[in-house]
């Protein structure tokens, strides 16, 4: 009987240093989403006439923003750790994104770009 082997890719480093920093923006998006959320239960319990109504819908839909970066990230993130190629695209596009967040973003954002354009990493991605 023969045996099959599935050939497994091995993950660059910078790969996976990319991973955790979008795991860590996710929790970065996370703190956001419990800080607009404890100004939401303030809102809550002082507002009153039509702040009653407003305030808590606008930081509501803000949370919903934070929530949904924050599950980009992870989504990257996990997608990064497993070599899929959409989540290389996901990083590019976040990368892209961040390159107006001086000076931090600015070099991260490059840097992400730049590698993940590198044919290391679409060989690594199984990228054509």
């Amino acid at each position: 009987m023969s045996e099959y082997r599935v050939k497994q890719r091995r993950r660059p480093d910078l790969v996976t240093l990319i991973a955790i920093y979008h795991l860590l923006v996710a929790a970065l998006w996370l703190l956001g989403v419990l800080a607009v959320g404890f100004g939401l239960v303030v809102a809550l319990l002082e507002a009153t006439g039509t702040d009653a109504i407003i305030a808590p819908l606008v930081l509501g839909l803000v949370m919903l923003v934070f929530l949904a970066f924050c599950a980009v990230n992870v989504a990257t993130s996990l997608g990064l750790f497993a070599l899929k190629n959409w989540a290389r695209w996901l990083a590019l596009v976040l990368g892209i994104l961040a390159l107006p967040k001086l000076p931090i973003g600015t070099v991260v954002g490059a840097i992400e770009i730049w590698y993940l354009l590198t044919p290391e990493a679409q060989e690594a991605f199984g990228a054509e």
